[in-house]
């Protein structure tokens, strides 16, 4: 990467006395290597692999994520989504993030029932995130973000198949301007990571359709590096992580027509196991997801077996003037 690509994403590593130029010792490359690695999945809800709040960018960065989850619950439930996460660093300390997801999930089928199913866009994320609290030294960076912005009702609320509404896992959408507030945490040194967020998502209840109840999650990740165990003096190699991510939802009482859904309400808690492999460039992994607790009122809710997902990641360097200071 030449100089002023990797001057994007230097943040206060080894910095120069005039702090104006930051100098990328071994263990400063490794640091940053480190943080463009802990980006994971985030959940079935259109964000990728596992939560992309605290994710790493620099002022006048373009990043985009692209993912691809599949989602296996009872034989008769399939589910596909393509998420896509662009982030853009606007100013120091603030960035913009646009979340942007297609889904297709299909329901039933057999020989006298025909299956249920929806192929459309999902509701779109849009958020700001600014930066209240970073400490950096020479083998660590810490920071806390908090985040707020909405879901715009890109999806569909109210699909119908055989002259009713579909369930709700095959709508995709709320029908309403969804307002999004939350935090997230990180911290990353050259070998080991750990990230977290608390979000949750106003869910108003729509004139008709199907009306998702207001969503809390909390997601948490730590990630270790795997190979090379030891870096070399020069020269920044190509980095295999191995990260575990644990995501817990609950989701308030659903409303349809306006009226509340009895039996609606429900807590999941799942575990992901993600394998990345990174450079300063690019990110791929692939991971999978186990549930480990899933409580619904109703007792015909779907319940989850099995995800699987895989993304890539780019970051393109912009054009910037000389000598500014990039902060994430």
């Amino acid at each position: 990467m030449s100089g002023p690509s990797l001057a994007l994403i230097i943040q206060g590593v080894e910095r120069c006395p005039n702090r104006d130029a930051a100098i990328p010792g071994r263990r400063g490359l490794a640091l940053i290597a480190a943080m463009l690695a802990v980006v994971m999945p985030r959940s079935a809800e259109g964000s990728p692999a596992t939560f992309v709040t605290a994710l790493p960018v620099a002022t006048g960065q373009l990043l985009v994520r692209f993912n691809f989850q599949t989602t296996f619950s009872n034989p008769q439930f399939f589910g596909l989504q393509t998420p896509v996460t662009i982030a853009y660093g606007l100013i120091p300390h603030l960035a913009l993030f646009v979340n942007l997801n297609r889904s297709y999930q299909t329901l039933g089928g057999g020989p006298d029932v025909p299956a249920l199913s929806s192929w459309a866009a999902r509701d779109v994320a849009v958020y700001l995130r600014y930066t209240v609290l970073k400490i950096d030294r020479t083998q660590s960076i810490f920071r806390i973000p908090p985040l707020g912005g909405a879901f715009l009702p890109a999806g569909g609320n109210a699909i119908r198949g055989q002259g009713a509404y579909l369930p709700g896992s095959l709508q995709t959408g709320s029908g309403t301007v969804d307002p999004y507030l939350g935090t997230a945490v990180g911290y990353h040194s050259d070998a080991f990571g750990a990230a977290a967020d608390a979000t949750y998502r106003l869910n108003p209840v729509a004139g008709g359709g199907i009306s998702p109840g207001s969503e809390f999650r909390s997601d948490a990740q730590v990630e270790t590096r795997l190979y090379p165990r030891k870096l070399p003096e020069k020269g920044l190699p190509g980095l295999l992580e191995v990260s575990l991510d644990a995501n817990y939802t609950r989701d308030a009482a659903s409303y349809a027509d306006g009226v509340l859904a009895p039996l609606s309400t429900g807590r999941t808690l799942k575990q992901d196991l993600v394998l990345e492999y990174s450079t300063l460039r690019w990110q791929i992994g692939i991971g999978g997801r186990w549930p480990l607790m899933q409580s619904f009122d109703s007792p015909t809710a779907l319940r989850e077996r099995f995800s699987a997902f895989l993304f890539y990641e780019y970051y393109f360097s912009l054009p910037h003037r000389r000598h500014r200071r990039w902060d994430l």
